[in-house]
């Protein structure tokens, strides 16, 4: 496709994660676009390879030079407990030797590092593993699990005899700063009437979106294990979609943080 020809049309391509915490960003957007959906790992590429017009993708990979710019101020953040992006752990976080990662994630990699050396200094061998706990936990000391396995695990984790490390919280312990995860990067050559109108479409879905979010937690359109009750206060309390003046200044932190540690 001839994305150039079409960058002006009406419905736009955008690509977006499979999780919850997205639903109130995408859920008006559906009505008029083509939605695209693939866990972090896979939507970054597909936004660099120009198949989506913009897509919710890591920030970790923006800061890498995959697409163009943030072009809106619809986001996914938080600044307090995030409750699905978590290390669960069997030892002692100053005790960690192997953690196994989470292969959909991308920012919330960057973001454990971060965490682990700043905050508790230490430096635990990493693996890549799909993200299933019981399988993570088999070998490793710690598992990061992000989205709806990590809300999910958060269930698990007492049967199982694991602690839990909210990155969110750890994050704003360290740095007094919001957590920006995810943002609307437009793909490279849009000219700048599309970015405008993009900006002004993602803006308007995401301020219908979270008025929704009571039909959201009734409807719980992706089947996460965990009640009525708790998505509603994970969609209306821990995750935070307006990208604040705060939250660029935690985003900015975040990419200096990456880079003194060459994760950038």
């Amino acid at each position: 496709m001839n994305f150039a020809a079409r960058a002006n049309l009406d419905t736009m391509i955008l690509g977006t994660v499979p999780y919850l915490n997205a639903l109130p960003l995408i859920r008006t957007l559906q009505r008029d676009h083509q939605i695209v959906r693939a866990v972090p790992s896979v939507l970054a590429p597909q936004l660099a390879r120009g198949e989506c017009d913009a897509a919710l993708i890591p920030v970790v990979e923006w800061f890498r030079g995959t697409g163009e710019e943030i072009v809106s101020d619809a986001c996914i953040a938080s600044s307090r407990e995030v409750t699905s992006v978590l290390l669960l752990h069997r030892v002692p976080l100053e005790e960690l030797k192997t953690v196994a990662l989470d292969s959909h994630s991308r920012t919330s990699v960057a973001l454990l590092d971060i965490i682990l050396r700043d905050l508790y200094k230490v430096r635990p061998k990493t693996g890549v593993l799909s993200p299933d706990l019981k399988t993570m936990l088999q070998e490793h000391d710690g598992a990061l699990l992000i989205g709806d396995p990590a809300l999910e695990a958060r269930a698990q984790a007492a049967t199982l005899g694991v602690q839990i490390l909210d990155l969110g919280a750890a994050w704003t312990k360290l740095t007094g700063l919001p957590f920006v995860y995810a943002a609307w990067v437009s793909r490279r050559e849009l000219n700048e009437t599309t970015k405008q109108n993009l900006a002004e479409i993602l803006s308007q879905a995401r301020d219908e979106g979270v008025k929704k979010i009571d039909e959201i937690a009734r409807e719980n359109p992706t089947k996460v294990k965990i009640s009525q009750a708790e998505i509603r206060a994970y969609l209306g309390g821990a995750i935070e979609y307006f990208l604040t003046a705060e939250h660029r200044a935690g985003l900015d932190e975040f990419r200096r943080r990456c880079k003194n540690h060459g994760l950038i």
